[in-house]
């Protein structure tokens, strides 16, 4: 393990600054793709606030692949690959994921299969720690990077980011 800190845990850190307040780093501490978050964000804090770039990996089947994963597939082992990239062209050109009525039904609609079983279902089960069949669509969805088909089998062929 390797930590860049002079204390463990990386993003999923905590510090007391010398005033007493504890500050929680996360990957997701802030985030929004709402215009009125981001302009309210900026009125009220300014230049007052810390960005952290952010580099993540998975590591599975003996190899590193960028997060998120769903995006970067073409890192995985050949048969693996396949079946990840072939459930997300069954997944988006046979299902519809405004029909999902959970974040699981939503998961396999819009990633497929293969997606949703090496990474999707156990990661998220990992992150929020309850079933992904009793969780709601519409709040976790937006947390999730969609996938273009084209793009990803372009990436798979010619090894494009």
């Amino acid at each position: 393990m390797f930590e860049r800190s002079g204390h463990l845990g990386g993003l999923a850190s905590s510090f007391t600054d010398p005033a007493g307040f504890t500050w929680d780093i996360g990957g997701h501490v802030m985030f929004s793709h709402y215009e009125y978050y981001t302009d309210l964000f900026d009125k009220l804090m300014g230049n007052d606030y810390q960005m952290n770039m952010r580099e993540c990996w998975v590591r599975m089947f003996n190899t590193w692949v960028p997060y998120p994963f769903q995006n970067n597939i073409r890192y995985l082992p050949k048969e693996v690959c396949y079946e990840c990239l072939s459930g997300l062209v069954e997944a988006q050109t046979k299902r519809d994921h405004h029909a999902a009525t959970n974040f699981k039904e939503f998961m396999e609609a819009v990633f497929g299969d293969g997606i949703v079983k090496h990474f999707m279902k156990p990661y998220n089960f990992k992150v929020w720690a309850h079933p992904a069949e009793l969780m709601n669509k519409e709040w976790i969805g937006e947390r999730v990077a969609m996938v273009d088909i084209n793009r990803a089998i372009k990436k798979c062929c010619h090894g494009h980011r």
